[in-house]
């Protein structure tokens, strides 16, 4: 059963909604598309259309914070950050407010709104600013776990969402722990790390490569900070060869972070997948197929590191 992780979002922000009344949230007009808009239909008076202005937004997210509220706030993830670094550098991560930040239709497989809307930056942008948390779920259940995650975080948080319905990859009935990586297959042959919505198209890869004798394992990468440097680590001794696959760009992205750390950590041949251009408009699957994403691309990519 497919389901979409942004109403996760909706109905984990409304459970909080119920639990605290200091949590707020605002939106710049896009709170059907985000599903704030399920918080605003319960709490009117603390929810915050913001209109297209999206730096107003943060700023005034940032004032909430610093009078004891608990702001989440949303639009796309061309947007926040997109629109509005200057802002979130300094009136959130700067003085280390609690400011959580949702935005969705991250990376590509936002697939025919196009380059306007392709947020292939976003991470790589907020991996800049010190005290930001920042997750990428893969899943319904991760992402609605994380919610409640950096509810509870004492930092700013920045959660990465996408636009389409997907599979469960993880129980519904069971806990999720948002603090750490996960591995979703054992392999030894080679490791592929991978977060959001490409996460599916590894674990498809991984069992094409299984029919070719090729043992892969698949990571879900889904916190970029705080970084899980022992899964890495422990990836990287295990098979020797490790291919990241994210929907975003290759530079200052998840592949970046793993090369980054295990240049001193523990040096490991690494190949990444990624956007490395604009793109143009097109369906999500046929957006992957053309920036090298699919299954498929990941398959050829393991086949040559093997």
């Amino acid at each position: 059963m497919k389901v979409n992780v942004r109403d996760q979002y909706g109905k984990a922000l409304l459970e909080l909604g119920q639990r605290d009344e200091r949590v707020v949230a605002l939106d710049a007009d896009l709170s059907n598309s985000t599903k704030t808009g399920m918080f605003g239909s319960a709490f009117p008076d603390r929810f915050f259309n913001m209109g297209i202005s999206e730096q107003d937004m943060v700023s005034t997210a940032a004032g909430m914070a610093s009078c004891g509220l608990r702001p989440f706030v949303s639009t796309f993830c061309s947007f926040v950050p997109g629109r509005s670094f200057d802002q979130i550098r300094m009136c959130v991560a700067y003085p280390d407010l609690k400011v959580n930040f949702v935005s969705t239709h991250g990376g590509i497989s936002v697939g025919k709104d196009g380059a306007s809307h392709h947020a292939n930056e976003d991470l790589a942008m907020m991996r800049t600013l010190p005290n930001m948390e920042i997750y990428v779920p893969s899943d319904p259940q991760s992402a609605y776990a994380t919610i409640h995650h950096v509810y509870d975080s004492p930092h700013p948080a920045y959660v990465r969402l996408f636009r389409d319905s997907v599979e469960y990859l993880y129980d519904p009935e069971e806990p999720f722990d948002p603090s750490h990586s996960h591995v979703l297959r054992e392999g030894d042959d080679v490791t592929i790390f991978t977060c959001g919505y490409s996460t599916h198209d590894a674990l498809k890869a991984a069992g094409i490569l299984e029919g070719d004798g090729i043992s892969a394992q698949v990571i879900d990468m889904q916190v970029l900070r705080p970084f899980d440097e022992k899964t890495i680590v422990a990836a990287a001794k295990r098979c020797g060869r490790i291919i990241t696959v994210e929907d975003h760009s290759v530079y200052g992205g998840m592949g970046g972070r793993v090369c980054e750390f295990l240049s001193s950590a523990y040096p490991t041949r690494v190949s990444r997948l990624g956007v490395r251009s604009f793109t143009e408009s097109g369906s999500p699957r046929d957006l992957y197929i053309k920036y090298g994403l699919s299954a498929d691309s990941i398959v050829k990519k393991a086949r040559e590191l093997t």
